[in-house]
């Protein structure tokens, strides 16, 4: 199964330079607020998604909720002309993927340049590569460059409909259609180029983008769940279904079963009304309620449980403080329940609770120690930038390699909340 080994970012809002973590099965982000948790979850969405070269658009990919992060002046770091996301794989078509991303004419991130590294497994050696020059040639059209193991090839970009790589990649590339309909001929009446160089450089970008194994192929993909930490608005009944359009059975069937072993609620119903708008009606103590007449925890956690029971077992599960709302109770059992269910990780957390219990876990066997890893995001430089340190745990889930300030930041909370810090 493929999965992303790590991930950098380059001059994204408070990661000045580059900032790199590995990302094992289970990964927790602990840090202060503002020091880029949520945006790390965003883009690590953003770098899943792209890996695949599936049906993308030219939309701004970072600007999906529940990690809306605007344009580029809202995700560039401040003085930033451009940034950039790289991730590894295992198990993948590509070993690496690289997008540099400057600002687009409608302050959009576009896609400055593309790096992919193919791995042995595609049969292909080396990297292929699309850009495009900072601005136009005087008077002439904008030009894109694609280079590969042995051709680099120019064509204009008005010659496709897309205007991020990407998307031409998905949509164009992945299909067979190539500039200058890949014919030979066609190309040299269009260009006037008959050079023997040039015609070998065409001829290498044709034959490198027809092979039928260059990109992923559905065992390769990495999908992606994320659950909106801001839940949905409690409400006696809802003009729609608060669990979308396509709830089916078995997956109301799952929130129920996640429900019972986090005991919460016995049951879960989702009731129509007589004039077409729905209820969810809970039964938590032996008796059916509608969710607002039950506990806020019990409500607020039912978006989270919908994310875990619709998911594939192979998706990448971004959570944001899954902890809010819990009795400490409830907490340890939502994370010995996520540890088991197989799934891949990231977990944005306040709680120094969370890494703990997942700590116990490995310590249960739930987790090999191998596969879990804690991401501390501290700020440096005043709280202007943030670095990333990597925590592993051994055999005994002893923490390894514990940054400065990782433990001092909880204990600092715990006095204050005792007063003997003001």
């Amino acid at each position: 199964m493929s999965r992303i080994t790590s991930l950098s970012l380059t001059d994204v809002r408070c990661f000045a330079g580059t900032q790199r973590t590995g990302l094992p099965r289970v990964t927790v982000l602990v840090g202060k607020n503002g020091t880029g948790k949520s945006t790390f979850l965003g883009c690590a969405r953003v770098t899943a998604r792209l890996s695949g070269f599936v049906d993308l658009s030219d939309r701004n990919p970072f600007d999906d909720p529940p990690f809306s992060m605007g344009g580029f002046e809202t995700i560039a770091r401040s003085g930033a002309s451009k940034f950039a996301i790289e991730a590894t794989f295992e198990g993948h078509r590509y070993n690496r993927v690289r997008v540099v991303y400057d600002r687009g004419q409608g302050g959009e991130p576009r896609e400055r340049e593309l790096e992919v590294s193919l791995s042995a497994e595609s049969g292909q050696p080396d990297v292929f590569r699309v850009t495009r020059p900072r601005s136009p040639r005087s008077g002439g059209p904008e030009m894109w460059s694609v280079a590969g193991p042995e051709f680099e090839f120019e064509f204009p970009q008005s010659m496709v409909s897309d205007r991020q790589f990407s998307t031409w990649l998905s949509s164009s590339v992945r299909r067979g259609n190539l500039p200058h309909e890949g014919n030979t001929a066609l190309w040299r009446e269009r260009t006037g180029d008959a050079s023997p160089e040039a015609q070998g450089m065409f001829a290498g970008f044709n034959g490198f983008f027809r092979q039928g194994d260059l990109f992923p192929g559905p065992e390769h993909r990495l999908p992606v769940a994320a659950d909106d930490p801001n839940g949905w608005p409690r409400k006696r009944e809802y003009e729609s279904n608060p669990f979308g359009k396509r709830l089916d059975e078995a997956t109301l069937e799952g929130i129920v079963a996640l429900g019972r072993r986090l005991k919460l609620f016995r049951s879960l119903e989702v009731r129509r009304g007589l004039g077409g708008t729905y209820e969810i009606w809970v039964n938590a103590s032996g008796e059916k309620y509608n969710i607002v007449d039950v506990g806020f925890g019990i409500h607020s956690v039912l978006p989270l449980l919908h994310t875990i029971a619709s998911a594939p077992k192979e998706a990448t599960l971004l959570l944001q403080q899954p902890e809010t709302h819990l009795h400490p109770q409830a907490q340890a059992a939502l994370v010995c329940l996520v540890a088991q269910q197989g799934h891949r990780l990231l977990v944005e957390t306040h709680s120094d609770h969370i890494p703990d219990w997942f700590r116990i876990a490995v310590m249960s066997g739930d987790i090999d120690p191998r596969d879990l890893g804690i991401v501390y995001f501290a700020p440096v430089n005043g709280g202007r930038s943030t670095v990333l340190h990597d925590i592993r745990v051994d055999d005994q889930a002893n923490l390894i390699d514990t940054p400065p300030g990782f433990r001092q930041f909880f204990l600092d909370e715990t006095e204050r909340l005792l007063g003997f810090r003001r």
